[in-house]
């Protein structure tokens, strides 16, 4: 677990920095649409649904204005004037139409015409006679569309729904891939939680505002566009009357967007903190629980909740306040309309089919625009997640194959460092200028002080790291210049924390390579003395171990890292303080399996038990990045150096404990 502070006033500098941002929103938008094109025929074919939705809602509008305009027409003598707009029936101008697509029709098949506009205005007279029928058909009309329309709708929101569901899983797809291609150090430099965030919190916030924006983004603009000509081809200026709003309703939902992705990110960040501490309890809950830190991380909690809380409330104040805004602005310019509308009318320059018209359309095209309006928080919600996700899927892993990299031959002679000088930060020095070799079969154990740099050589060897100064050989080939793949092929490690995964023994044993038998499983098992308990379980190899391996004791869990090493068959093992934290019991079953499997195998140990380090061939001690000694047991205790002072005040110690 992680040092905590000591101090809560240190606690805002250490939890509140946000990483520079370096791309735009529209840069991030425009790579998630890239995404989504992968899906375009899912796209074209919801683009094509939405079309049918807003031409339906547009028909509706048009056929019931006119279905009004022809019932409610009022002739020149009638006493109600103030309705009338022109002299002209409007059912003999429809009829004038209808009589020339009917010849038109007629004339390109060869047929003489069906007198389709006398059937019109037979039906327009019945119309007016009986408004009980007129009102029947534009039930009809309302039916029919809406069924056809809501029919498109489902498949539109279902295709345009999935895209933004298949992008996100796109997304955390390549994600973990990129993030499996990183180097060690980034893993020990990036916290748990945030990485965990990013695959939950900022691609679930991904997936939300995907989805939505793309079901009324691909939809609302053609219902909106829609209206909109219906309205113009009624009346144009009384339609720029009503939407003279839109400027400033666009001005107002930008701004209240980009507060919205900055309130976003900020809460994304805190959740991501929230995460890691969570982790680090519940990983240290002893040690948690042993030292009476409840308190001080109930406090430490409390302070990221709050700070969350703070994100999360400017972020629901924008969202309330969208629709009230938008709402009060089309309200605002509704009212000018109505005004404008009402002096047309009086003025005789427009009927009350067309004005229904014009109404109906101006008043649907609220709807559309209301949810625009909160498309646009959506897809900067979208947005400051996305550029979270980005941040992992473009980072390029420091330790990569050279551009000629060659195939690692299997271990023949030796392993070299070659003046291998070494930093984590660039400023510490860990290892300096060190040299020795390590000959095929030998085993090597690395004994000095914490921070001598004994870890730090076992991660340099599989190159989780790169060396800052000098080299690494295996049998004279410099390990930059082979590939990865064919150097870690040759390497198991076993490491004083136990790593394990949920799953089935088998499949922790073979890593998914189903080309290793059963029986190789059991080979492995017997060597490293872990099949006595395996059989023990009650689905063998089949068995769950839970997360971590919860369910095994620490020196089953070790003993079965040792079998999945001795499975690997590796030319080089490392062991990194393997039996620290064991009982004597299980020592001495993994130091029974070890004199077994090492015999012939070139093997680095990192110890501080004096039995592990007795049996080794050589000794290296190390201390502050240095070799200080090199000999064999034997040999350091007579120099009555460094390691012999080592003996006295550490390895006596232990073994009399031992004891």
């Amino acid at each position: 677990m992680e040092p905590l502070p000591t101090n809560t006033e240190s606690l805002p500098e250490l939890f509140l920095s946000e990483p520079k941002r370096t791309s735009s929103g529209w840069k991030v938008y425009f790579r998630l649409i890239h995404y989504a094109l992968v899906y375009k025929s899912r796209l074209i074919v919801a683009i094509v649904l939405s079309i049918i939705i807003a031409f339906s809602f547009g028909t509706m509008i048009v056929s019931l204005g006119t279905a009004v305009k022809l019932t409610l027409y009022q002739s020149p003598d009638s006493q109600n004037t103030i309705l009338l707009s022109n002299e002209k029936d409007p059912a003999i101008e429809y009829a004038k139409e209808i009589q020339k697509w009917d010849s038109d029709i007629h004339k390109w098949l060869g047929k003489p015409p069906a007198e389709w506009d006398k059937s019109f205005i037979r039906l327009v007279e019945r119309m007016r006679k009986y408004k009980l029928f007129a009102l029947s058909i534009a039930i009809v009309i309302v039916i029919t569309l809406t069924f056809i329309s809501g029919c498109a709708r489902f498949f539109q929101e279902y295709l345009a729904g999935s895209v933004g569901a298949f992008v996100s899983v796109d997304l955390s797809q390549k994600m973990y891939e990129n993030i499996m291609t990183q180097s060690l150090g980034f893993f020990e430099s990036h916290s748990s939680g945030d990485v965990v965030a990013r695959f939950s919190n900022d691609i679930f916030m991904v997936n939300r505002g995907l989805s939505n924006a793309f079901i009324k983004v691909l939809r609302e603009p053609f219902k909106a566009l829609i209206f909109l000509a219906v309205a113009v081809s009624v009346d144009p200026w009384l339609t720029l009357v009503g939407v003279c709003v839109l400027p400033p309703l666009g001005y107002t939902l930008i701004h209240l967007g980009l507060y919205v992705r900055k309130s976003v990110r900020r809460s994304l960040m805190k959740v991501a903190d929230i995460a890691s501490l969570i982790n680090e309890t519940t990983r240290g809950i002893i040690i948690v629980k042993g030292f009476q830190m409840e308190d001080f991380l109930k406090k430490r909690f409390n302070f990221e909740a709050s700070k969350l809380r703070k994100f999360l409330r400017k972020m629901v104040k924008a969202d309330s306040a969208t629709e009230p805004i938008t709402e009060f602005i089309l309200v605002v310019g509704f009212s000018g309309f109505i005004l404008f509308s009402g002096y047309r009318v009086i003025a005789h320059r427009l009927d009350i089919g067309d004005l229904l018209q014009v109404y109906l359309a101006l008043a649907m095209i609220l709807d559309p625009i209301r949810k625009l309006s909160t498309v646009n928080n959506l897809i900067q919600t979208s947005v400051a997640s996305a550029e979270r996700v980005f941040e992992y899927l473009d980072l390029k892993p420091d330790i990569q194959n050279a551009p000629h990299a060659t195939h690692l031959k299997p271990l023949f002679n030796h392993i070299r460092f070659e003046n291998v000088s070494f930093s984590y930060d660039g400023k510490k020095i860990v290892l300096d200028n060190i040299n020795f070799f390590i000959r095929h079969g030998e085993k090597i154990a690395l004994v000095g002080p914490s921070g001598a740099g004994k870890t730090t050589i076992v991660k340099l060897i599989p190159r989780f790291y790169d060396v800052n100064g000098g080299a690494i050989y295996f049998d004279d080939m410099d390990i930059r210049n082979v590939t990865l793949e064919s150097l870690r092929q040759q390497i198991a490690i076993v490491t004083q924390e136990t790593i394990l995964f949920s799953g089935s023994i088998r499949d922790n044993m073979t890593g998914g390579d189903r080309n290793i038998t059963d029986e190789q499983i059991q080979e492995a098992l017997i060597m490293a003395h872990a099949e006595s308990f395996v059989q023990q379980m009650p689905n063998g190899l089949d068995s769950n171990l839970g997360e971590f391996g919860q369910l095994l004791s620490g020196g089953q869990r070790q003993r079965l890292a040792l079998a999945r090493a001795i499975l690997r068959n590796p030319r080089v093992l490392l062991l990194d303080e393997a039996t620290s934290n064991l009982d004597s019991e299980s020592e001495k079953y993994i130091q029974e399996a070890l004199a077994t499997f090492l015999k012939g195998r070139t093997s680095v140990i990192i110890a501080h038990r004096l039995s592990t380090i007795m049996n080794a061939d050589r000794i290296l001690v190390l201390d502050y990045g240095k070799i200080i000694e090199e000999g064999t047991h034997k040999q350091l205790l007579e120099q009555q150096g460094f390691y012999y002072q080592l003996y006295q005040h550490q390895f006596l110690i232990q073994d009399h404990e031992t004891d």
